[in-house]
């Protein structure tokens, strides 16, 4: 277990404080991972999250106004404090309401103390509290550790694993393979959800070898058994003993490969990009210009990897490929999704999807995928489409792919994210990168269908160096294709620069609006991005402005006239 706020509470030395919740219940059940005191009001550039916050409060909040004091709890919840504790005895003998009312909208847990104890005394108790539960849990972890390898020794089958699993764990366990099939189940079936209760609450370990995924072990968690270490020391055993029974195929690794993104997670080397083309061939995809890059989230893999199949096959028809049979487990189809049957004429391990195809990749929780457009897309021996089908299909693969995901949004916990068609396998890396930090790091609420490029801010913010950021930004909506094509590099440049006023942008570069208008439609080809992607289209004007503005630097022209002189 680990220390909570509500722990905190119970602790001998601090009840010595009558402690009361003043205000931020909501986040009681925060972990603490130290406790620590100081007065400063700059306090968070101290702290690096998890702390337990104790404070006099004279010296601090008597000398706030209520604007002071909303900063002050903004700050502590950004620097991912665990709690606030304020003294309640002479000078400050109340909490705010300023602090209060934003206290409780951020989830900031604020204690009050109503008889005085040392601080120092406060921090010895808490600090030797935690001190002693992470030894306990690194004890217990070990423990847990030697006895998996004991007993995984001598496993013969991935149903071997999971049944020790299952007894050492005294939970359910279902194993699957990277393409989501199911290859091992042991213990009652987990539970989906239903109208009247949620699904029940999972474990789901993302098992890697050699940095591409093996497969995806989901343990019920009745008995709440397994946090985040043990979690970390169960997926490096199973590491070492899963090979010996599960095998990736060779097209879920190159397609592992390719939906993981560039190598720095920002913008795709030509070398990079030149392998994931050989790779996208080698799977069956011969023209990126209809690939979309998706991901669907999914809070049991058990209880919705079967739906989610069907609803991406868009006419709820289950079509991967698969075994049949059963077990004694209440598994429907060990070697295939559950409830699911081949589609005629399909390849494996491709979904038909309306007129396209999905081809997908099981890690962990999150499927990973690309859609393609239409089934001209596909090498078959005979491929190779016309330039107009070609656009065709990517103005319809955006549409299908939300449809689609909009069905399995409506499914319990399940989230989705989706790309743009772009014209390059560069910028689909680089799409695939964005959509890596979207899916692990800010994840839509279940039931959502996001747009990948709402992520887009916030990854740049992360990013240390503006000119890194702004390289990342021009690369991602610009391609490098875009990025040699001054003409319509100036011609974004001109509706950034009147604020998407067509006409005056025609006047500013001295051109008719049917050009105009031309220009648009091939800039949305080459990039996925339409004027009227009231989301897309502002970072693509921003994108074009920031490669405006390196050309300038350099001394080449940015205007149509200065072009032709």
């Amino acid at each position: 277990m680990t220390l909570t706020m509500q722990d905190v509470m119970a602790d001998p030395m601090f009840e010595r404080t009558a402690p009361t919740v003043e205000a931020g219940e909501a986040g009681m059940s925060g972990t603490v991972r130290w406790a620590y005191t100081n007065e400063r009001y700059d306090i968070a550039s101290f702290l690096s999250g998890g702390e337990l916050v104790i404070i006099e409060g004279s010296a601090l909040l008597s000398h706030m106004d209520d604007n002071e004091i909303i900063r002050y709890v903004d700050t502590l919840v950004d620097a991912g404090v665990a709690g606030l504790a304020i003294e309640l005895v002479e000078g400050v003998r109340t909490v705010p309401p300023a602090m209060i009312a934003h206290a409780n909208t951020r989830a900031l847990p604020v204690i009050g103390m109503h008889r005085r104890m040392p601080f120092v005394d406060l921090c010895q108790s808490i600090n030797t509290a935690i001190v002693k539960d992470q030894l306990l849990v690194q004890v217990r972890t070990d423990a847990l550790a030697t006895t998996m390898r004991t007993r995984l020794a001598t496993a013969r089958s991935a149903q071997d694993v999971a049944k020790t699993l299952n007894d050492i764990f005294g939970e359910s366990v279902a194993i699957f393979d990277s393409d989501g099939l199911v290859v091992a189940h042991s213990g009652p079936t987990i539970r989906p959800a239903d109208a009247g209760r949620p699904a029940e609450r999972t474990l789901v370990l993302d098992v890697r070898k050699n940095g591409g995924p093996l497969a995806s072990i989901e343990i019920t968690q009745r008995n709440r058994l397994a946090d985040g270490q043990i979690a970390e020391q169960v997926s490096e055993v199973i590491r070492q003993v899963l090979p010996a029974f599960i095998q990736t195929q060779p097209r879920n690794a190159m397609l592992a490969h390719v939906l993981r993104g560039p190598a720095n997670e920002r913008h795709a080397t030509e070398q990079e990009a030149g392998d994931a083309a050989a790779m996208l061939q080698a799977i069956g995809l011969d023209s990126t210009n209809q690939l979309v890059p998706f991901v669907i989230g999914m809070d049991s893999v058990s209880s919705s990897i079967d739906a989610v199949s069907r609803c991406l096959s868009g006419d709820g028809t289950a079509t991967i490929s698969g075994g049949d049979g059963g077990d004694e487990n209440g598994v429907d189809h060990v070697g295939g999704r559950i409830g699911e049957a081949p589609a005629q004429g399909a390849e494996e391990g491709n979904i038909v999807a309306d007129e396209g195809i999905v081809v997908d990749v099981l890690e962990g929780n999150l499927l990973f995928g690309l859609y393609a457009a239409s089934l001209g897309s596909i090498d078959r021996g005979n491929s190779g489409s016309s330039a107009s089908a070609g656009k065709q299909s990517d103005s319809i693969a955006g549409t299908r792919l939300e449809r689609r995901l909009a069905d399995e949004s409506a499914l319990p916990g399940i989230w989705c994210i989706y790309g743009r068609a772009v014209s390059s396998v560069g910028m689909l890396l680089d799409e695939c990168g964005l959509l890596q930090f979207a899916a692990r790091e800010m994840p839509p609420a279940a039931g959502t269908v996001a747009n990948l490029l709402d992520a887009a801010p916030k990854r740049l913010l992360g990013i240390e160096r503006t000119r890194d950021a702004a390289g990342t930004l021009q690369s991602l909506m610009l391609g490098d294709a875009l990025l040699g094509h001054d003409s319509l590099l100036r011609t974004l440049e001109a509706c950034f620069d009147t604020g998407g006023n067509i006409s005056k942008a025609c006047g500013l570069l001295g051109i008719h609006r049917q050009t105009m208008y031309n220009r648009l439609e091939k800039i949305g080809d080459m990039t996925g991005v339409s004027k009227d992607d009231c989301m897309a289209w502002p970072l693509l004007l921003c994108a074009a402005k920031l490669a405006a503005v390196g050309r300038t630097s350099s001394g080449r022209p940015t205007s149509e006239q200065s072009a032709t002189r």
